[in-house]
């Protein structure tokens, strides 16, 4: 099922304004210069480190946040990985480990989609438990390197979040169930997918034209409402959307591409973050946090085996697993979320309670205790928030119900508990401020 006739309507305008041709040249001299590098710097035999300034040139072409970058020019996406993290996987595949080099150049080499498949697995298996930003859960850094080396082929449409909720809006059909598959899967079959349900639109086989297309304004308000989700309020029926980090202005401006540093140059909130993360783990919770923070959050807890969560083991459906996919800490025991967190930094407040507001729409049943965790100047600000009208007309009650307020320095108190280890998730409770009672707006 592809029919969308809104969708197939925006495609004649797109490409009468779209300037494929000067956007193919200009793709096709930078893939030609990231493969140069690739099997001249890169693959080369030759000892020594390759540059900070070598690499960004080359971290330009694949990442929209790399240095060197200018407004108007041509990078595959916004990426995700630190400047830093680039410099170093490029010498690691250079001089450090050329088995893995050897594991990625392989990937380029083949096209075939089980071959190619194949050749990511392996890439998985051999970097599994490295930190070093190659092969994360949403597959970003083999993406961007794959749609540089051959942009007409690859999508730069590099979220697989993304490429599923395309799917789902076209009605197309994967010939197994999405979290059983491997990483390495999902990257080749949803890249060919999406370029052969393009060419039904009426767009051109050009990978990087797809791209585009589907993330014009009006495309990508089509696609993205597929995650919407009707909700029945006692007065009526309201579509819920879901609020994800990469919509939000970022505190600590990951979009600059800046590595981020050691723990002491980490912003607070993502100290917090990782207090928090912490905390649960050492009580025995299992831990989830969204694949956008993790390296960072990372630099100041270091999970044990088995706390961080890789997927979340939840029977929801579709658009409730993207909006549970994107709070910043959760506690789980077993198959159920024990409490939910929102750390609000410099963010909007009201972004966070968004998410929080849409878990109880989405499913309000689901008992769990949710909680924005703020620096104590921000207090009232939440509790405002907190009891803003619309979230008093939730199907499962008001927000003010369920969700409280804890301060970043309760946070850290509870962290330095000395008999954290034997102490229970109710000691939270004994901290966590409610809305009842303070003045509404």
């Amino acid at each position: 099922m592809i029919a969308r006739p809104e969708l197939k309507a925006l495609v004649p305008s797109f490409l009468n304004a779209y300037e494929e041709s000067r956007i193919n040249a200009i793709w096709n001299d930078q893939s030609r210069r990231f493969r140069d590098f690739w099997t001249m710097r890169v693959m080369a035999p030759a000892a020594g480190t390759i540059s900070d300034e070598d690499c960004d040139r080359y971290i330009a072409i694949l990442d929209r946040n790399g240095k060197g970058n200018r407004k108007g020019s041509e990078a595959v996406a916004k990426v995700m990985v630190p400047q830093g993290a680039w410099r170093k996987l490029f010498n690691e595949f250079h001089s450090g480990n050329r088995e893995l080099g050897a594991a990625v150049d392989r990937v380029f080499s083949v096209s075939e989609p089980t071959a190619r498949a194949s050749a990511i697995d392996a890439v998985y298996r051999l970097n599994a438990g490295a930190r070093n930003n190659l092969t994360g859960a949403s597959g970003n850094a083999i993406g961007a390197m794959l749609a540089a080396w051959e942009p007409t082929r690859n999508l730069s449409m590099i979220s697989l979040r993304d490429r599923r909720a395309i799917i789902e809006y076209l009605g197309l059909q994967l010939p197994y169930e999405w979290e059983r598959a491997t990483i390495g899967t999902l990257m080749a079959d949803t890249n060919d997918l999406i370029i052969a349900a393009a060419q039904e639109l009426g767009l051109p086989s050009n990978a990087r034209t797809i791209t585009a297309f589907f993330y014009t304004a009006d495309a990508k308000q089509l696609w993205r409402q597929g995650s919407n989700h009707v909700v029945r309020l006692p007065d009526g029926i309201v579509s819920v959307s879901v609020p994800t980090h990469e919509d939000e202005e970022d505190e600590d401006d990951a979009g600059t591409g800046e590595p981020a540093g050691d723990v002491g140059e980490l912003h607070e909130s993502m100290q917090v973050q990782a207090l928090l993360a912490s905390i649960g783990a050492t009580m025995g919770f299992k831990i989830w946090l969204p694949r956008s923070d993790r390296s960072r959050v990372m630099k100041a807890w270091r999970p044990e085996p088995g706390q961080l969560l890789d997927s979340l083991p939840l029977g929801f459906d579709a658009t409730t697993v993207a909006t549970v996919e994107q709070i910043d800490v959760l506690w789980l025991d077993r198959r159920s979320i024990v409490r939910a967190f929102e750390v609000e930094g410099t963010t909007a407040i009201y972004s966070g309670l968004l998410r929080m507001a849409d878990l109880v729409a989405l499913q309000p049943n689901l008992k769990v205790k949710l909680h924005i965790v703020a620096d104590a100047s921000r207090r009232d600000k939440v509790m405002r928030e907190i009891q803003r009208p619309v979230f008093s007309l939730l199907e499962g009650g008001a927000l003010r119900n369920f969700c409280t307020y804890i301060s970043y320095d309760h946070v850290r108190e509870i962290s330095e508990n000395a008999f954290l280890r034997h102490t229970t998730q109710g000691v939270l409770d004994a901290f966590a401020e409610s809305a009842e009672g303070d003045d509404p707006l």
